[in-house]
């Protein structure tokens, strides 16, 4: 969570303050007539947006029409330059722990031919081209668990297509890079608003599944167990074991440390903002403790992140930095390496845009418009340097990304009637200096490899555990799983526990689950692996079609609540919290994820937003959406 900054961002206990700049939606209610004639013409105005979806670079010339005229605002002086260098920081900290965690599953999976090296310097090039770049820069670009996931389960490609590796990644990032480029052009981008939280919690629960098992295995496999004498490696594997539960103690800990009676807010929120970061430093002085490491002539000592130090700015493996693509590969690896790059494609439309969208939730109450089909474009682009240099593809970050625009916001807290607080921002720092900056810092984390290698490997695997107990932590199919435990009269007094039957609420549950364990066990165990892209795809047209059959309209309102606004989620959560007899303060919430995407309510703000002219003057035509 993005620290809270002192300057305007004051706690009011007990009043209610209005909030400057937001958009007054009360109106005189219409008559009958009035209201019926309006929905027709909204209804009528919809469909013909949508007969229109696919001209040619329609979406792209309009964001470029709204975004243009503002890309020099964007490299002015900002309101608050403590404000930018504070959320470049924080940026900088919670893309960097994840990248190296990332970095370590890829290094793994490709037999060492990505690693640390190839990821940071991945997320500082795409970074900077972002910034530069794209239409919305706020988003924050870098490596993720899915991108990794793929990358891995792919890498078994090259044997099946008697392929070098990097040439046949060098078009595997071609043919990704291509079909982004096209996809904007032609409007495709405007597909990502089919996705409901049908698919959304799906991809959230795979992850938590994925990222839990990953570091299980990789915290207990090693582990050795009456295999002879191997006392010293063996006390390893558990001093490995123990910091991995030690960096996973301390980032859940603090994780929720802004709900703590103790201390100050600003302290509290620290703990919260940098917990991975403390959990790194912590476990890290934690091995090197006496009887921790017990490394003997250079040998069954622990485990550290597999990087040289200091680095020689050279790839981890043997190879020059350019890559032939035509050297090692043939006609069929070329054309073969499609399917992995279609992959990235399907992959990328739903997490960048959604992503995107999260960056420019309606509550930031951002004046520039977005540029999502630009913007996509522009991730097309940063496949061509990924491509050449050998580095790993990445894309919209959650979240981090939302987390990064949080920081550069100016809030204060309003206390209701009810005596519930509610966090409202006053003004946000829309310019491109702290995604730039954040993205030169990876450099220096790349000169700093002397520093990175002090890292036990257990640190990782703990925070990946972290990761993923985090993705499951709020995780709507999870939250119905444990209630299905609970008795009846227990349950937290929620919409889908009050309106739907609760054999019905069940069995949807139980449909959810078994397609998020199937996708983590194709991805997993299958030697397909590499095609769970389309399987979490394939989840959209299944919602649509197959599901919108088997459960009724008025249960799917509630089941699948597409048009949930964040108030209504809040307002779910603090019923959950207080069913479990914790504290529930919004101010509090645990960052953005692909459960706030609720693509019907966010779009429909966007459409107020974008017809009361609430965005920049600059904008000399209304920004399209994707």
């Amino acid at each position: 969570m993005a620290p809270r900054l002192a300057e305007d961002g004051v706690e009011v206990d007990g009043v209610e303050e209005s909030f400057p700049g937001k958009v007054e939606l009360t109106e005189s209610t219409p008559n009958a007539n009035e209201t019926e004639g309006s929905d027709e013409k909204n209804d009528k105005n919809e469909e013909e947006e949508e007969q229109q979806l696919f001209v040619f670079m329609k979406g792209i010339k309009e964001d470029l029409a709204a975004r243009g005229p503002l890309y020099k605002s964007d490299w002015g002086r900002p309101k608050s330059i403590f404000t930018v260098i504070n959320a470049t920081v924080f940026a900088f900290v919670i893309q960097l722990i994840p990248a190296l965690i990332f970095a370590e599953l890829m290094d793994r999976e490709t037999n060492g031919n990505l690693a640390t090296a190839e990821t940071l310097l991945s997320s500082g090039i795409m970074g900077i081209i972002y910034a530069i770049f794209a239409g919305q820069p706020l988003t924050i670009m870098g490596i993720t668990g899915p991108v990794a996931i793929l990358l891995g389960t792919s890498y078994g490609l090259t044997e099946t297509f008697n392929a070098e590796y990097f040439p046949f990644f060098f078009w595997i990032c071609i043919w990704a890079g291509l079909m982004h480029i096209i996809s904007s052009m032609i409007g495709l981008v405007h597909l990502v608003w089919k996705v409901t939280p049908f698919t959304s919690q799906i991809f959230e629960f795979f992850i938590a599944t994925t990222f839990i098992y990953a570091a299980v295995r990789d915290l207990i496999q090693p582990i050795y167990l009456g295999q002879g004498d191997y006392r010293v490696d063996r006390s390893a594997q558990y001093a490995t074991l123990m910091i991995g539960l030690v960096t996973f103690g301390v980032a859940w800990g603090l994780h929720f440390a802004e709900q703590w009676v103790i201390l100050t807010r600003q302290v509290r929120t620290f703990l919260t903002s940098y917990n991975t970061l403390l959990a790194v430093v912590i476990a890290t002085a934690l091995s090197y403790l006496p009887g921790v490491d017990l490394s003997e002539n250079g040998a069954g000592g622990l485990d550290r992140v597999n990087i040289m130090a200091p680095w020689d700015w050279q790839p981890t493996a043997d190879r020059p930095w350019v890559t032939d693509p035509f050297s090692g590969i043939d006609a069929r690896g070329i054309f073969g390496a499609i399917i992995p790059g279609f992959m990235f494609f399907l992959l990328f439309i739903i997490d960048h845009n959604v992503s995107s969208i999260l960056t420019q939730s309606p509550k930031l109450n951002l004046k520039k418009p977005p540029a999502y089909h630009w913007d996509f474009f522009v991730l097309g682009i940063t496949f061509i340097p990924c491509a050449i240099l050998g580095l790993p593809p990445g894309n919209g970050l959650i979240p981090q990304a939302p987390l990064h625009a949080r920081a550069l916001c100016t809030r204060k807290y309003v206390t209701d009637s009810r005596g519930v607080k509610h966090e409202v921002v006053t003004h946000c720092e829309e310019q491109r200096y702290s995604g730039l900056g954040q993205a030169l810092l990876m450099f220096v984390a790349l000169a700093s490899f002397e520093v990175i290698s002090w890292i036990p490997r257990g640190c990782l695997f703990g925070l990946f555990l972290y990761l993923g107990m985090g993705a499951l932590h709020g995780n709507e199919i999870w939250e119905r799983m444990v209630m299905c435990f609970m008795m009846a009269k227990k349950r937290p007094d929620i919409p889908i526990v009050r309106e739907v039957k609760w054999s019905t609420v069940q069995i949807y549950t139980f449909v959810q689950a078994a397609c998020g364990l199937s996708v983590f066990a194709v991805a997993q165990f299958a030697s397909v692996g590499y095609i769970y892209p389309a399987l979490l795809t394939a989840l959209v047209p299944l919602r649509s079609y197959i599901l919108s059959r088997v459960f009724s309209e008025a249960d799917l309102k509630y089941l699948d609540p597409s048009a949930e606004t964040d108030e209504e989620l809040e307002e779910e959560q603090r019923a959950i919290r207080h069913n479990r007899n914790d504290s529930f303060d919004d101010s509090n919430d645990d960052g953005p994820h692909f459960g706030h995407f609720h693509p019907e309510a966010i779009k429909n703000e966007l459409k107020k937003r974008k017809s009361s002219k609430e965005f920049s003057d600059g904008a000399t035509v209304p920004p399209s959406l994707p």
